[in-house]
């Protein structure tokens, strides 16, 4: 599906530990390293929305929490956790106008750093405006779903690829499952020897 030597980051920026890694990579990966972001939605619609408030997705957000604070990251973790679908749609419009990474960029921030609803069109929509995308024509790009078949068939590949969960780094047939510490992200790439 992706070169060998290319690092893919599944992700859902739903997904704080997915935020936490995307995070650390930009603190540590070298420039000139392809990284191929695959999203990845944890909740497809229409599955039932997460319970933030759940003791599996609080445990999981506190591990995240100790991981950001000793990788000095701030974050904010909203306890309500829409579907991410229509992010991941704006992103792959935004990818067509040479504006992924800092759409990309504006999305997990809205969610992290300002804990906003990123399950919601106007947000998106804002989003989108800050990195130069027309506000009209990407409203009506998520209004009509039109990258909504791309992002499931992304997910499905990415299943037929052994991939179960967020956020998991992976170059060949070396993977690194779930949120880390820098100094495990460190280990995980200069065994790449992408560092």
């Amino acid at each position: 599906m992706y070169d060998s030597r290319a690092l893919v980051f599944y992700f859902d920026y739903v997904d704080p530990g997915s935020f936490l890694t995307d995070r650390q990579l930009g603190q540590i990966l070298p420039e000139g390293v392809e990284l191929v972001r695959h999203p990845f939605e944890v909740c497809p619609v229409p599955h039932e929305l997460i319970d933030g408030s759940g003791s599996d997705w609080r445990s999981y957000g506190e591990t995240v929490a100790d991981l950001a604070d000793e990788a000095e990251i701030r974050m904010v973790h909203p306890t309500f956790v829409p579907w991410s679908r229509k992010a991941h749609e704006l992103r792959l419009h935004a990818a067509e106008q040479g504006l992924e990474s800092a759409l990309h960029e504006t999305v997990f921030s809205a969610r992290f750093l300002e804990g906003a609803d990123i399950g919601r069109v106007d947000v998106l929509v804002a989003s989108a405006e800050k990195v130069g995308l027309d506000p009209s024509e990407s409203k009506a790009v998520l209004d009509v779903d039109k990258h909504r078949d791309r992002v499931v068939d992304l997910r499905r590949e990415a299943e037929a690829a052994g991939v179960r969960r967020v956020p998991t780094l992976r170059s060949g047939d070396t993977s690194l499952e779930g949120p880390a510490s820098i100094s495990e992200l460190r280990h995980f790439l200069e065994h790449l020897r992408l560092l």
